[in-house]
């Protein structure tokens, strides 16, 4: 069975942890998750990084703490395909959403369509989503965003060490976040990162995170907050990961560049794969017909496949109030394509095997 994911927490993992658990350490959040704040920060190549109880609650604490600093409610672009919790901060917060249809090379954010809205003015923060570990950035995405004073943040949860030119995602906006969940690049059975190169904002999202406190047993609430903290335990964890993410990347990479060389025509093929650090493989028809044939292979080779993230995340039920233009790519993601798993589980026998198995429609 070749399973969308399996867990990144090796035997060793398992081991090493309950050793270390059988000397009565301190569980919750203490020199552990400084210690692995510090090493991710050096790995990424930022100056300051915040552990968070979830991806999930990373992007949260992002966009909340980035609105405490406008002291307004910000009009927010988002792509259309990614994963709710891109879109939910802003909705729960009561910000305005502008989502824009999608890239087919790089499945991010449409350039065209969003640089016309930064210099017509239309949105505050452009939350970019690097989705299946495409690099989503352009140049000109990054200096219209300056030139216009665009706050630029990046949701990295699904493309740990992608590179926009010889720059690590994450590394270009004002924050951006990771997600260390079951099945991505790396994980510590729950947890997230807000990583920035601003050691203020840095200093926010700690406070945000303890419930608006300044530092652990001084009861004064400063700003305000939630309960965010990770533990020792999920930095433990993400301290043995982290050796092992770049050999990771480079298996990943080697499996996406076999399975891009392998597929017929009648599939997408022309992702921008410079600077990737894949995710998944993504199976994307260009017609019905094709999808059909995708599907019926990767049911008879017993291959757990899934939509493309949410698919257009406008046609989720969640979304039908929002008002929309049409994301005709976005729609195309949404109808036609899936993607199956790409971990440390998956080999290029694998990868070929089920290449080999896709004829022409």
């Amino acid at each position: 069975m070749w399973n969308l994911a399996k867990d990144t927490i090796s035997h060793s993992d398992i081991e090493a942890l309950a050793d270390w658990l059988g000397t009565y350490p301190q569980l919750t959040q203490g020199d552990m998750v400084r210690r692995f704040e510090e090493a991710w920060s050096e790995w990424l190549g930022v100056s300051g990084s915040v552990l968070m109880s979830s991806g999930t609650t990373a992007n949260f604490a992002l966009m909340a703490v980035v609105e405490q600093r406008l002291k307004r409610k910000p009009r927010v672009g988002v792509a259309a395909v990614t994963w709710p919790t891109n879109v939910t901060p802003s909705i729960l917060l009561g910000h305005e959403l502008v989502v824009f249809d999608v890239d087919r090379r790089t499945l991010g954010v449409n350039e065209e369509q969003v640089c016309a809205a930064m210099r017509r003015r239309e949105i505050d923060i452009l939350f970019v989503t690097h989705l299946l570990g495409l690099n989503a950035l352009t140049d000109q995405i990054i200096e219209t965003a300056r030139d216009k004073g665009v706050i630029l943040l990046e949701d990295c949860c699904e493309a740990h060490g992608a590179y926009h030119g010889n720059q690590k995602v994450g590394t270009f906006g004002l924050g951006s976040t990771f997600s260390f969940y079951f099945g991505h690049h790396m994980s510590t059975i729950e947890g997230g990162m807000v990583s920035t190169n601003d050691p203020g904002l840095a200093d926010e999202l700690r406070r945000f995170r303890a419930h608006g406190q300044p530092a652990p047993g001084v009861f004064s609430f400063v700003s305000a907050g939630l309960n965010f903290r990770s533990t020792e335990i999920n930095a433990f964890l993400g301290l043995r990961q982290l050796k092992r993410l770049d050999q990771r990347i480079e298996q990943r990479n080697r499996n996406m560049e076999t399975f891009l060389s392998g597929i017929p025509s009648w599939l997408w093929s022309d992702f921008r794969t410079e600077g990737m650090s894949s995710f998944a493989l993504p199976l994307i028809a260009k017609s019905t017909t094709g999808a059909v044939i995708v599907k019926r292979v990767v049911e008879r080779l017993g291959i757990e496949s899934r939509p493309v993230v949410a698919g257009n995340i406008m046609r989720q039920p969640f979304m039908r109030d929002y008002q929309t233009h049409p994301m005709w790519v976005a729609d195309e993601i949404h109808d036609r394509g899936i993607y199956v798993g790409n971990g440390p589980h998956v080999n290029l026998s694998m990868v070929e095997a089920l290449t080999g198995e896709l004829t022409d429609p």
